[in-house]
């Protein structure tokens, strides 16, 4: 007789990585959203803060308040450095990733966070930007008959207009993502 238990204990385990690297999950396939075309990575670098985001898959260890992240171009290779503070602490937490840009044409990202195999390379797809306020980015995993996802608005400034935030709701509506699942980054004592 076959025993089956370290198949099932492998999938439980695949199934527990997958839902903790992103909270919200629905029904079906990841939409079929597209990559800023022309990408300009020079223009994109620098400093975002975050407005608001879905559930991340730093909820629990990673800044709830003051976040930012800051994507850097240093001789051919790109960082992203994750900031903010921790909840219940107020310490600062940073955290640091690696990034590729497999196609210079397209708004797409490959980013590893941990430096470790085992947690994946996450497709990070930016939907919209000016790149002079706004930027709307999102990562999506195919789960079997459900996806995980997580969708972020950033601006370049702390607190942003109105209308900058306008620009970047536009861009969810735009891509059939539902904004009303968006929570406000808090910004106070920053």
């Amino acid at each position: 007789m076959v025993n089956y238990f370290p198949i099932w204990l492998l999938i439980a385990a695949t199934c527990y990585q997958t839902f903790i690297q992103a909270q919200l999950f629905e029904r079906g396939n990841c939409p079929d959203v597209n990559a800023v075309p022309d990408f300009k990575l020079s223009e994109y670098t620098g400093k975002w803060y975050e407005n608001r985001k879905t559930i991340s898959r730093f909820q629990n260890s990673m800044a709830q308040s003051c976040a930012s992240v800051v994507f850097k171009e240093t001789d051919g290779k790109l960082t992203v450095e994750n900031r903010g503070l921790q909840r219940l602490t107020r310490r600062n937490i940073v955290l640091n990733g690696k990034a590729r840009h497999p196609d210079p044409s397209k708004g797409e990202f490959v980013v590893n966070f941990f430096g470790n195999a085992s947690y994946g390379d996450e497709t990070l797809m930016i939907l919209g930007t000016d790149y002079d306020s706004y930027s709307v980015s999102w990562s999506c995993i195919g789960a079997g008959p459900m996806h995980l996802y997580t969708l972020w608005v950033h601006t370049r400034d702390p607190n942003p207009t109105p209308e900058t935030i306008d620009l970047a709701l536009d861009v969810v509506k735009r891509n059939a993502l539902d904004e009303t699942k968006l929570l406000m980054t808090n910004r106070r004592n920053c």
